[in-house]
């Protein structure tokens, strides 16, 4: 078990989420650094979608009531391994990306991010316990359920961990892996309504600067900057969405969907940001400064196959097949 004795804000438990399903109306949630938690679960011998906990903005503190193994990746929330009684630092610095073993009793103390409004991602070893719903032990915070009883976690709450199947490799824990950085630039397609946006809003898009709002979470990024505008106004019916969408609403200011999105809108939508970038949204904090760079289709699923390959080789590295 793990105790939770301060949470941060919106700190929840979340997997690989739940795709496919959104014919029916189910987001996809899940962890927004997904490649994260992958590499993560990776390194700790977890199936490569166990579940952890994504851990948002400010200090948590946990404890275990069981020997643990875990890691810690994403932001860096200078995050120490403390006594049972919570006065005195055993180890001084979780590094992000190795694996730590946490003794029973004791206690992780995950200060505030570095930059405020970053997120970071815990695995666990066995992972998080919770029931699957539709397949996933991630949280809906819109809908209710999943997750620990489909809400964000608060102190004393106890998040049981499976057994651990596999013990992790001596390269992994000797090694550790180095995680990619957030470059603020993100790559996008041109979406289905690109044509119905004027020439002015065209190049807006592609070499002006968009600032991120604190109208921003899971379910999408608000962005300010120059106004976008169609040629001309239309009504529109409302049609699928994937996290990655960049809609305009009347206001002119783009609207990046995130993982937790609904799945249909009626917006224009005026790009979308290439898969491969989608893990950059956990990090853009209100106040970030970010730019689009276009690509083509073919150059967004040559990304996505990179980064695929990548998460595989790491995988052949540490010597897994998956269960």
């Amino acid at each position: 078990m793990i105790e939770v004795l301060r949470a941060s804000p919106l700190m929840t438990v979340q997997d690989t989420g739940r795709p496919g399903l959104r014919h029916l109306g189910v987001p996809l949630t899940g962890m927004m650094d997904t490649p994260a938690l992958v590499a993560a679960n990776l390194l700790l011998g977890n199936p490569t979608d166990a579940a952890g906990l994504e851990i948002s903005y400010g200090p948590t503190w946990l404890k275990a009531h069981q020997d643990l193994r875990i890691v810690l990746m994403g932001a860096d929330m200078c995050a120490r391994l403390m006594t049972p009684d919570g006065k005195h630092s055993v180890r001084d610095y979780l590094t992000p990306g190795f694996i730590h073993d946490i003794p029973a009793g004791h206690r992780i103390h995950c200060q505030a991010a570095a930059d405020p409004g970053q997120r970071s991602c815990l695995a666990v070893a066995g992972g998080i316990d919770v029931p699957l719903v539709m397949g996933s032990r991630s949280t809906d915070l819109n809908n209710g359920f999943g997750g620990y009883q489909g809400r964000t976690l608060r102190a004393g709450d106890m998040l049981p961990v499976a057994v651990s199947l596999r013990q992790s490799s001596t390269g992994a824990r000797s090694h550790g892996i180095r995680q990619a950085q957030a470059t603020m630039t993100l790559r996008t397609v041109a979406g289905p309504e690109y044509d119905a946006f004027t020439d002015r809003s065209h190049s807006a898009l592609w070499h002006t600067e968009w600032q991120v709002t604190p109208l921003s979470n899971r379910m999408g990024l608000r962005l300010n900057g120059e106004r976008l505008q169609l040629l001309q106004p239309a009504d529109r019916q409302s049609s699928g969405v994937l996290p990655g969408v960049i809609q305009v609403p009347p206001d002119g200011q783009p609207i990046i969907l995130g993982t937790d999105a609904q799945t249909t809108g009626g917006y224009p939508q005026l790009g979308s940001v290439a898969t491969a970038d989608l893990w950059q949204l956990a990090y853009l904090a209100p106040g970030t400064v970010i730019q689009f760079v276009q690509i083509s289709i073919d150059e967004a699923l040559a990304l996505a196959a990179a980064q695929t390959l990548k998460l595989k080789q790491l995988e052949l590295w540490l010597g897994w097949t998956r269960p």
